[in-house]
């Protein structure tokens, strides 16, 4: 299994458990805090990211796959860095024209002018 469809299962496995959670009045806070944290993130950020759906950073890994990098590599060097530019994407208001770019002009340099992980996947190529 790929870390990309590891990590799409991890999304989908928590979106069902929050939204179960969430119907009743016994949510346990904590155990929602203590995987944000596992994640490097805020128990907040863990439930936007859930709740967009295991396919939140798939704009990321399609423009990861165009750059010729790849999740795994990152994940094993960088598990924090790769956890980072997925959140980044998750929550980018950009995804309509990231999209829209990745499917009709993939190798267009104009993603550098609105992608937030822009920098950081120039750097990643460059490694």
């Amino acid at each position: 299994m790929s870390a990309h469809t590891a990590v799409n299962a991890m999304l989908l496995h928590w979106r069902q458990w929050w939204q179960t959670v969430n119907k009743s009045d016994d949510t346990d806070r904590t155990e929602i805090a203590r995987f944000a944290q596992e994640l490097g993130m805020t128990a907040n950020d863990l439930l936007a990211v859930v709740a967009r759906g295991p396919d939140a950073a798939d704009l990321l890994h399609q423009r990861m796959q165009v750059l010729g990098l790849s999740s795994a590599d990152v994940r094993r060097s960088a598990r924090d860095l790769m956890c980072d530019l997925e959140r980044t994407c998750a929550f980018c208001k950009g995804r309509r024209i990231c999209a829209q770019d990745l499917g009709e002009r993939p190798f267009d340099p104009n993603w550098k002018n609105y992608c937030p992980n822009a920098a950081t996947l120039e750097f990643l190529t460059k490694l």
